[in-house]
């Protein structure tokens, strides 16, 4: 099992930039690189910059391209990730070239997290039907890959077609930048074994026991696989006090948690469900307490509370690579985020294996 092995973990920076009240959101992008080159300077392995459309108070951060290549001008180490591009919702050749633009400016440091997408507002702003969003995600994936291959663009699939497209530049890394599947279902981790993909999931879209027994099947049908393949995103807080860092935390969580309820009982409602009905996740999300929260879905607590909570996951699940979410909501002040973040790297990061 990957989680026995004593090898160093990775730890990553998720970024999802929600706009709360009164937030000013060119503030939020200055914070936000600066805490990517904070990250790069103290040893982080990756920042991950989540692709999000039309909902301010769930993000305002649409093209994590160009954020990352912001950040790439200032940082010389750090992997710049997306997590994740929406394929269903892009032109795959732009996606290729814009990736393969950034890989260049990054000296190979893109790391390509993609997913299907699940907000429905995301979808109708694009004028795509969500009932596409599988075949869409295939055919654009099969694109890009071409696409960044020396061979032209020959495709012809049922929502795209490109008859010998040449794609220049191509990436630094041949042949293209490392592919991190965003997996909430037992059918998207399984195709990311057969694949050969690296994954990640998190305990805020999915219960205990799935993760578990996904995870498990993962590491099953990729045994030789190394440990930071299998990636795990969650709520990261650190305080020398452990009730000052519940306390700072607090209103950001609990503020992003009535955002994605909320985001996700519009879109149950609008395929036709009711509050009566809703989906067990949603459902848990909506009514779990902070003390909940916190004992399920974070690690957020004194550098031995979060140390032991991420080595108990890394050894649960066998996941090597930890996207740490150090302001999930967006509300905690960049001061205390960054102070957060040394403080772990400091303090929990040395003494977490896999």
């Amino acid at each position: 099992m990957p989680g026995e092995r004593g090898e160093r973990a990775e730890f990553g920076l998720f970024f999802q930039l929600p706009q709360a009240d009164g937030q000013d959101v060119p503030q939020r992008y200055r914070d936000t690189i600066a805490q990517i080159v904070h990250a790069d300077r103290i040893g982080f392995d990756a920042a991950w910059l989540a692709e999000m459309h039309f909902v301010r108070e769930f993000s305002v951060l649409p093209s994590p391209m160009v954020a990352m290549a912001a950040a790439a001008a200032q940082t010389d180490n750090i992997r710049l990730g997306t997590g994740v591009a929406l394929l269903p919702l892009v032109d795959p050749i732009r996606a290729a070239e814009d990736a393969a633009t950034l890989d260049i400016i990054s000296n190979g440091r893109l790391e390509y997290g993609i997913g299907r997408g699940a907000i429905g507002e995301h979808f109708a702003g694009f004028n795509v039907s969500m009932s596409d969003r599988a075949a869409r995600f295939d055919e654009a994936l099969s694109v890009i890959q071409q696409a960044w291959s020396d061979d032209p663009v020959n495709f012809e699939g049922e929502h795209f077609n490109y008859r010998d497209v040449q794609v220049v530049p191509k990436p630094v890394q041949r042949p293209g930048p490392r592919l991190r599947m965003a997996a909430n279902s037992d059918e998207s981790f399984l195709r990311a074994a057969n694949e050969g993909w690296r994954v990640f999931a998190s305990p805020i879209t999915a219960f205990e026991e799935d993760l578990d027994n996904r995870f498990t099947m993962y590491h099953g049908a990729r045994p030789h696989a190394p440990a930071t393949d299998a990636g795990l995103l969650l709520p990261v807080f650190v305080h020398e006090s452990s009730e000052t860092a519940k306390s700072e935390a607090k209103e950001s969580l609990l503020s992003y948690f009535k955002v994605v309820t909320d985001t996700g009982i519009r879109g149950w409602l609008r395929r036709g469900g009711t509050l009566d009905d809703m989906p067990p996740l949603l459902k848990r999300n909506r009514e779990a307490s902070y003390d909940e929260i916190l004992e399920t879905m974070c690690a957020i607590g004194n550098p031995d509370e979060v140390t032991a909570k991420l080595s108990a996951l890394g050894a649960t699940y066998g996941v090597g690579h930890f996207l740490t979410w150090c302001n999930a909501g967006g509300v905690i002040p960049h001061d205390q985020v960054t102070r957060s973040m040394s403080l772990f790297m400091k303090e929990c990061a040395p003494n977490i294996t896999v």
